[in-house]
C-alpha cells in the first residue's frame, strides 16, 4: 500500500506515522528507502542495542536513560535490522503508569518534546 500511494499515486508525504505492530524490519527500511521519515512506538520487550555492539541486546524497558537522553533521545540499532540501520528512541511518559518508547530515522530529532507531539494521535490513543 505504501508503496502504491509513492510510486502510482505520488501522494506528497514526509512522514510516516504508524502504531507498533507495523513497526517492522521490511517497513522501516522501505520508507527509508523512500527517502521518508517515520515515527513508532516500539513494544517494551523489543530487542536493541544502545552501545555501540560492546553489549548483547536487550529489551527496550531495561534500557538505563541518563537525564540528558530523557530529553533529546538515544541512538540505537535494532537487533536483525542492517548494522548500519540506526534509529534514534524516545521515551515518552504518556501517564504515571504508561511509558511509550517512539523510533525514528530522523536521527537529527532531538526533541522528546517534539516527538510526542508529532504522535500525539499514537501516544494519546
Amino acid at each position: 500500500m505504501l508503496g502504491s500511494l509513492f510510486y502510482q499515486k505520488k501522494l506528497p508525504f514526509s512522514t510516516v506515522l504508524m502504531d507498533s505492530w507495523y513497526a517492522t524490519k521490511k517497513l522501516m527500511l522501505m520508507v527509508g528507502r523512500l527517502g521518508k521519515k517515520y515515527y513508532c512506538p516500539l513494544k517494551k520487550n523489543r530487542l536493541v542495542d544502545d552501545t555501540g555492539g560492546s553489549k548483547k541486546y536487550k529489551r527496550i524497558e531495561n534500557i538505563i536513560w541518563s537525564q540528558t537522553e530523557l530529553k533529546t533521545g538515544k541512538e540505537i540499532k535494532i537487533k536483525k535490522n542492517p548494522k548500519d540501520n540506526k534509529v534514534k528512541l524516545f521515551r515518552v511518559f504518556v501517564s504515571t503508569n504508561r511509558t511509550e518508547y517512539i523510533a525514528t530515522n530522523d536521527i537529527s530529532q532531538d526533541s522528546t518534546n517534539d516527538v510526542k507531539k508529532i504522535c500525539s494521535i499514537l501516544v494519546l490513543g
